[in-house]
């Protein structure tokens, strides 16, 4: 399964209400591609836009969802406070990589040292997940304009269940999400024994 469904992502933009309000623009429109799949790539961390630009470099249909985010460093100088700001493109969903997936480029995928994961989607969820890269798009649009926070579904205090693994089937409840690095702090209780583990997000998902 997909992990958590990208529109299902918590949005927070100033004045956007209602997603359904916003039309993909056709010339960008992202569509079903014959011999490939578009499948959600999980990278190794800040390694998104290393991948995304050799993948483009080898013709391959990728997109790396930006977004604007303005950058403040206080500094006190001579008793004076200033604020220097800077603009960055950040990615709009750490650690992903959204890649037209052919049975060679699969293969070649899984050498590549910025690949983790490449996660599987059948022909229903490849329709989902193209109409959702058709509202994400506009919504990176958007962020042009309006500085915008993405909230993983997956945070503190929920129970998750892991999907892959050494670990996987086992649950536990999200102490800490380290949107940087892609992993999150589950605490597993089992046998009166609570442990604590770092593990891939990827490899969540809401047992909720």
């Amino acid at each position: 399964a997909l992990p958590g469904g990208f529109t299902r992502q918590c949005f927070r933009v100033p004045g956007f209400r209602d997603p359904g309000r916003f039309q993909a623009v056709d010339e960008h429109r992202f569509e079903k591609i014959a011999g490939g799949v578009w499948c959600p790539v999980f990278t190794l961390p800040r390694n998104e836009k290393k991948l995304c630009g050799v993948l483009t470099a080898g013709g391959v249909p990728v997109y790396l969802p930006l977004r604007r985010h303005v950058n403040i460093q206080p500094v006190i100088s001579k008793g004076k406070n200033y604020c220097y700001k800077r603009v960055l493109h950040v990615s709009m969903f750490p650690g992903y990589v959204f890649v037209n997936v052919t049975p060679e480029l699969r293969s070649e995928l899984r050498y590549s040292r910025s690949v983790i994961r490449i996660l599987d989607v059948d022909d229903r969820q490849e329709e989902v997940l193209i109409r959702e890269l058709n509202l994400i798009r506009e919504v990176e649009k958007f962020s042009e304009d309006a500085e915008i926070d993405v909230i993983d579904g997956i945070r503190r205090g929920r129970r998750v269940k892991f999907t892959g693994g050494a670990f996987a089937g086992w649950e536990g409840v999200v102490l800490s999400v380290d949107g940087k690095d892609g992993m999150v702090s589950v605490n597993i209780t089992s046998i009166d024994t609570s442990v604590c583990l770092k593990y891939p997000v990827a490899w969540c998902q809401l047992a909720d």
